[in-house]
């Protein structure tokens, strides 16, 4: 009896595996964009150790199913435009896609503030009125919190016009939005990205644990869990799933002081290490991009010191995954918000640094400065234009070749004179500016405390002094999370802020966050 159930068994699945039709990956369907001039990967599952093919501009391309089924096939320099037809076949089924477009392609990641909706942005309502460009496309990453969670929305490509732009980030509609004007090819944005979540959550446990740096990220997750146990553990959930089916029940009978409940850390948050990285980046790795852009690090700002390589970390794995060590990653730096949280200690201000730090020293990286349309009390500023533009800027310059300018001011050297401090800058293109006086500067001497400095533009440099400073030892530059900061080139691009010291970092050794 028993041997008679083990042949049923493998017979079934012999079964299965032999009528396993051909299929697409889930991000393969109308409307897709794929990336130009590429070796850009297309898979799916087939009838396991057969022959599977796809045609597409005249051209066909051939593999063999694994014996589980899996194929993959990388399509060799496919040129620019569309709609084209895409043919997959086997020996017995057929998958036609019939509108597919070729151009560009990036995905846009992050937090919160990459994740700010076009249609809640400033202008937003203005610019969805006129977005007629079907070369624009995106398709939006379901938000699973964990697995066995239900699905929030599908991978379905969509035209980035008036009756769908508005779900998309609106930072990553108008970095699309100028490259579609300057390239003049389809372009593709992946949104793949969740608000307040760290960067760990996008990293995979594997990488995050092998390093030292990393590895008590993960370790102090890991620990609350086994601590917490599995049966109190869900019992937490199912009584966070209660509370919030009440809450949400109170606001729809019209109770508007209605209190959301906190959801717990646990298997089922989506803020949990690796989470995302689990149920939402793994759906599109690895499809073929030309980069990456970024928004995030406000959940990271009291590890800033961590952050510097952290992010770096992140991003060699980004390239693995998606099979491009080359590939471009533009970000943008934290923009300014006095946060009510850190009071007068600089926590972004640190972060920024680690990210100004990440785009010196990490090749093929960019970063845009935002720090002129931050909002005092608001950790969402509206105004996602010039965040994407500016994104726009830097890949325009670095990835496609344009020699137009990209970058604000960046420190490149001190020379202390006196009580005065000769600051010297790149990226200043045609001069210096500043609406106004200039301000964000400090400066101190010996004693390490800072004071607020005056400066002055002088020539292609700046002057930076105060009366009660002897001696200068070290400036710093909108070193603050809310600042005033207003140096910019006279092309339009703020200056990021910095310091010309190495003192210690408040956020120094902070490994881990308190579950």
């Amino acid at each position: 009896m028993k041997n008679k159930i083990i042949l049923l068994c493998f017979l079934t699945i012999a079964f299965y595996a032999s009528s396993q039709k051909l299929s697409l990956n889930e991000l393969f369907n109308e409307g897709i964009v794929l990336q130009q001039k590429a070796n850009t990967l297309v898979w799916g599952k087939a009838e396991p150790e057969k022959e599977v093919g796809i045609k597409i501009q005249d051209k066909s391309f051939k593999t063999v199913a694994d014996k589980n089924g899996n194929w993959s096939i990388t399509l060799k320099k496919l040129k620019a435009g569309g709609p084209f037809s895409l043919i997959s076949y086997s020996a017995t089924d057929t998958v036609k896609l019939k509108e597919v477009y070729v151009g560009e392609v990036w995905i846009a990641g992050g937090q919160s503030n990459m994740a700010f909706q076009l249609e809640k942005s400033e202008g937003g309502k203005q610019e969805l009125a006129s977005a007629k460009n079907t070369n624009i496309r995106f398709v939006l990453v379901p938000v699973v919190t964990y697995e066995g969670d239900r699905t929030r929305g599908d991978m379905n490509w969509r035209t980035a016009t008036t009756e769908n732009a508005g779900a998309m980030s609106g930072a990553a509609y108008f970095f699309a939005k100028k490259l579609q004007e300057k390239l003049n090819v389809p372009i593709g944005i992946i949104c793949c990205y969740k608000g307040g979540t760290a960067a760990e959550v996008w990293r995979s446990r594997e990488k995050l644990l092998e390093d030292q740096n990393h590895a008590p990220i993960g370790d102090a997750y890991e620990n609350y869990l086994k601590k917490l146990g599995a049966e109190k553990m869900e019992i937490i959930n199912t009584q966070y799933d209660k509370n919030l089916k009440i809450y949400f029940d109170t606001v729809k009978a019209g109770f508007v002081n209605a209190v959301r409940p906190v959801e717990p850390m646990g298997n089922h948050n989506y803020k949990r290490p690796y989470g995302l990285y689990n149920t939402m980046q793994k759906r599109i790795i690895p499809f073929t991009a030309k980069g990456v852009i970024w928004y995030q690090g406000e959940a990271n700002a009291t590890r800033a010191e961590q952050y510097q390589t952290l992010f770096r970390a992140l991003i060699n794995e980004w390239r693995a995954d998606f099979r491009n060590p080359k590939m471009p990653f533009y970000f943008v730096q934290l923009s300014n918000y006095n946060h009510p949280s850190y009071g007068i200690r600089p926590m972004w201000a640190e972060l920024r640094e680690a990210q100004l730090l990440t785009s010196i020293e990490v090749k093929n990286t960019g970063m845009a400065v935002t720090i002129d349309v931050g909002n005092k009390n608001d950790i969402h500023p509206r105004d996602k234009k010039p965040v994407g533009e500016r994104l726009a800027a830097i890949a325009l310059h670095q990835a496609y070749g344009l020699n137009t300018p990209y970058s604000g001011p960046l420190y490149k050297s001190v020379k202390m004179e006196g009580n005065k401090a000769v600051l010297s800058f790149d990226f200043i293109y045609s001069g210096l500016s500043s609406n106004g006086e200039l301000k964000g500067f400090s400066i101190c001497g010996a004693d390490k405390k800072f004071v607020p400095a005056k400066a002055e533009i002088v020539g292609n440099k700046v002057v930076v002094f105060s009366e009660s400073v002897n001696q200068a030892v070290a400036v710093r530059y909108g070193w603050s999370n809310w600042t005033e900061a207003n140096l910019f080139n006279k092309d339009g691009f703020p200056a990021s802020p910095f310091r010309t010291d190495n003192f210690e970092l408040l956020s120094h050794g902070v490994k881990t966050t308190n579950y």
